[in-house]
């Protein structure tokens, strides 16, 4: 049988890295010009557009009057797009981003002509375990991609790779690289080009890519082809090149009865590429508030706009698109990654800002306009308490209330009286503004008070409490220069320069449960790596300031202090400590909620790596961190760390890995989850690779001034990004404060389900609205009138709730009179029974559908509920509930 080796003519489009998405537009325009042009001339007979609709996106804002040229192109069957919106990173970046991603340039793609079902990331830093049930989610049942596989784990180049729901999808690797196919073009050694891209295949039938970063369309292609198959004949191989597509390559693969194995689990490993597994920490400020937009937009806004419905509000689809096409334009491969040019990283941050922005202003129009439409009260003002998760919630949160007095009471609106801790209380003026404030109107002052409150929510939507003000001023709690805080399950103690937790329920008390960890950092923005002459320091709270807080619902502790750490690499090599660094730690205790963290440092040195130590007595030789839609078990040590360097790996495969938003080490006794906002990178410390251990080092940032610099110490050879130029990134030393939060939660055995509930109690806020004209600056709109709804709204209700204590919801979104709800199995066992869905309307109609929302089937309806039935181990299922 003939070998063929298909040319794939295609780009790879990072549209922005080095350069800015602006530099890389007009780029974009004078390349699409020539693209259409050998296409329409037949130079090439088909090229694919790297799989991402954004830069088409980019082109057609840009120059609108070439649609019906591309989209005829797309059409024919010339020009390839889709599926992804953008070439997104799969390890840091949840799950329902990754779907909607796909949503957006599946959708798009459709609308211009056609798009690629494919599964293509050629260059993504590492493939997740869950990519197959997504991808056959949406409908695809093929990928092609490069980093993370190694051949000790696969050493073919085709095969079957399967999630652990079972769904599979045929994958080929391009092991070389996007690029290697300009060997045909630039070189003239034939068979060498066939002896390196046969290697490890199973097929005659081999893919050759042929482009690269920004590459223009090789109009020679033909006569390349011819040259070289003249070469392979006269070396009297049976081997020739043809002109093709991945779509042709796969249908040949699909023809044939090859051997392929099973592949399961996620691919990060740098043995033939690069995989940068730790640039999670890259830019930590970007990760941080990745997280926060990500967890607002899906557990937030979007229930709220669906619970809004129910009262006349329409749902703003496309207001929420252009939220995830800015948001998934930050999750590209690089852009998450952080490794890219101040100028770029600029641009990235103001996209999340524009996020933060629109997401907020939105989430606050929708609670005043339901708030403000119920009626008012006879005595007191109301104070509307919302919960957008799918499940009731009872557990302590903090809130901000203006009132003219000094003191007030809160009750129900049936008139049972509520409790509260008062945290502090301070006056403000809401008069005329003034030069001099001595002449402000005496009448025009009013107390804004911080408290803590403990009541019940309805699952997905509110309940009122009523606010009465009295003549008897409140108290704030006393901060005390006392030394612990407890609650009904964690006692914290502060002695000997050291904090100490004791697990009530076990009576094990953990000595030095908390401390911190710097190293200097000689890598670049794409990976940490140690400097010759490192200096790690362990870092005690010792000679700090400590205060407590104890009320009735609050506990809270907080440590002041400085560290002096090494100013630059220079210093650390001589061991001289020589600039201060402020710190603020406050650990905080609620009934209810893990034990809370928040950690903020002032960073002022250079070049080091900054880690919060969890010292867990747990020994255990593995961790379990959550992945977008279930979780992976990573062993502390990976047994190629041993000779990676004489075997020619690209990178050390150390045990820094990724995580979601939660990392968890267990043994037969104790389960410890930590929980994390925004913090996507974790290691467990070990004494030595045999030796056990629950030592989890999370890593709050990382400072680095170069985007890349080679031959590092973790990652040898040629520098990652631009390996001809040193481009300095002083923006990434992360100077100023950097804010960590995390909270420990710990049980018996881990349980996914229930982690990622406790995760989502903890991290999700709850929006409230108090009917008062004290303070008309409590969110920017609420200085502008608004006209109530036209039916008033009620003291309380519940829309729907998620019934189902093994499931987690991703999210509740609505669309054309139907509710969507996205449920998934995160655990290694399938459920027979998970649940119901039970709505507090009556239900229409309900179909099971597929990730892109369409129908698949209808489902039983049984009092306004439907049972969700079996559930297969990691499996993600969504829900279209039509309302009467």
């Amino acid at each position: 049988m003939t070998k063929q080796l298909h040319v794939i003519s295609h780009t790879h489009w990072d549209f922005e890295w080095y350069f800015s998405t602006h530099e890389s537009l007009i780029q974009l325009i004078y390349h699409m010009e020539e693209v259409m042009d050998a296409l329409e001339k037949g130079d090439v007979d088909n090229y694919y557009l790297d799989g991402q609709l954004s830069i088409v996106e980019d082109y057609l804002n840009a120059c609108p009057h070439q649609q019906h040229r591309l989209s005829a192109l797309v059409e024919s069957g010339k020009l390839k797009i889709g599926p992804w919106y953008t070439q997104t990173d799969q390890l840091i970046i949840a799950g329902e981003s990754i779907i909607r991603n796909l949503q957006l340039g599946i959708n798009l793609g459709k609308a211009l002509g056609g798009v690629e079902m494919l599964g293509y990331v050629p260059d993504s830093f590492g493939q997740s375990v869950d990519m197959p049930k997504i991808y056959r989610g949406v409908g695809i049942d093929k990928t092609v991609f490069w980093r993370g596989l190694s051949t000790d784990v696969y050493p073919y180049r085709e095969g079957r790779w399967q999630s652990d729901d079972g769904s599979d999808v045929t994958f080929y690797n391009i092991r070389d690289g996007y690029y290697v196919g300009g060997q045909l073009i630039y070189c003239d050694d034939a068979v060498a080009l066939v002896s390196q891209v046969e290697k490890g295949c199973l097929s005659q039938d081999i893919a050759l890519p042929l482009g690269g970063d920004q590459r223009y369309v090789d109009r020679n292609v033909k006569s390349r082809i011819e040259q070289f198959n003249q070469q392979l004949s006269e070396a009297n191989l049976d081997v020739r090149l043809v002109e093709s597509s991945y779509d042709a390559l796969f249908d040949r693969l699909k023809a044939q009865d090859l051997p392929m194995d099973i592949l399961s689990g996620e691919m990060i490993d740098g043995q033939v590429s690069k995989i940068h597994r730790s640039i999670y920490s890259s830019r930590a400020d970007h990760k941080r508030l990745n997280d926060m937009l990500e967890r607002r937009i899906t557990l937030e806004l979007e229930p709220l706009m669906a619970l809004a419905t129910r009262f006349g509000i329409g749902y703003q689809k496309e207001l929420i698109n252009n939220l995830w096409r800015i948001m998934t334009r930050n999750h590209a491969h690089d852009s998450a990654g952080g490794c890219n040019t101040d100028k770029t990283n600029k641009i990235i941050v103001e996209r999340f800002e524009q996020v933060d922005q629109m997401s907020s202003a939105a989430r606050d129009y929708l609670v005043r306009k339901i708030a403000e439409s119920q009626p008012v009260l006879e005595n007191g003002a109301r104070l509307t308490l919302f919960n957008t998760l799918p499940f009731a919630r009872e557990h302590t949160q903090n809130l901000t209330l203006s009132t003219k007095s000094a003191g007030f009471t809160l009750s129900t609106v049936s008139g049972e009286p509520v409790a509260f801790d008062v945290i502090a209380q301070s006056q403000h003026y809401n008069g005329s503004i003034q030069r001099d404030p001595k002449d402000n109107d005496p009448n025009g002052y009013y107390y804004q008070t911080e408290i803590a409150i403990r009541h019940s929510m309805p699952a997905l939507g509110f309940t009122s409490l009523v606010i009465e003000e009295t003549r008897d001023a409140l108290t704030p709690i006393d901060e005390k220069a006392t030394y612990l805080i407890e609650n009904n399950r964690y006692r914290i103690e502060y002695t000997g320069g050291g904090l100490h937790l004791i697990d009530k329920d076990n009576e094990r008390r953990w000595e030095y449960f908390l401390t911190a960890r710097d190293g200097g950092d000689d890598g670049d923005t794409y990976d940490y790596s140690p400097p010759a002459q490192d200096w790690v320091i362990d870092l005690s709270f010792n000679h700090a300031e400590c205060v407590t807080q104890c009320g009735a619902l609050q506990q809270r502790l907080t440590l002041s202090g400085q560290w002096m750490l090494p100013e630059n690499l220079e210093a650390r090599s001589h061991r001289f400590a020589d600039t201060q660094c402020d710190y603020v730690l406050t650990l905080t205790l609620q009934d209810g909620l893990p034990l809370s963290i928040e950690f903020d440092i002032n960073n002022q040195v250079d070049d080091h790596r900054l880690q919060l130590v969890v010292n867990s007595p747990i020994e255990t030789k593995e961790s379990i961190a959550d992945t977008p839609f279930g979780f992976v078990r990573r062993p502390h040590y990976q047994l190629q760390m041993a000779d990676w360097r004489e075997r020619g790996w690209k990178e050390e495969p150390c045990g820094i890995y990724p995580m979601i938003n939660l990392v968890n080490v267990s043994d037969t006794a104790t389960s410890l989850s930590v929980l994390a906002q925004g913090i996507k990178e974790y290691e467990v410390l070990l004494e030595s690779p045999s030796q056990p251990s629950g030592k989890v080092a999370l890593t709050v940032f990382r400072s680095v001034g170069w985007l890349g610099k080679p031959d590092l110490i973790r990652r040898p050879g040629i520098a990652s990004g631009q390996q001809y130029k040193y481009i300095p990134t002083p923006d990434s030393q992360m100077k100023g404060h950097q804010i960590a939060k995390l909270a420990l939660l710990l049980d018996d055995k881990f349980d996914a389900a229930a982690v990622n509930h406790a995760s989502q109690r903890w991290s999700i806020e709850q929006p409230y609205y108090q009917a008062q004209s004290l303070n008309q600056f409590t969110n920017t709109l609420k200085y502008f009138v608004m006209h109530p709804l036209s039916n008033t709204v009620v003291d309380e209700t519940s829309m729907l709730t998620v019934d189902a204590p093994s499931l987690v919801c991703s999210s509740i979104q609505y669309e054309d009179g139907a509710v969507f709800v996205r449920v998934y199995n995160p655990s290694e066992y399938a459920i027979e029974d998970a649940g119901t869905l039970q709505f507090a309307q009556d239900i229409q109609d309900a179909w099971e559908t597929n990730l892109l929302n369409q129908p698949l089937h209808l489902l039983t309806i049984s009092q306004n509920a439907i049972h969700f039935g079996k559930f297969r181990a990691k499996q993600i299922r969504t829900f279209k509930i039509a309302l009467e």
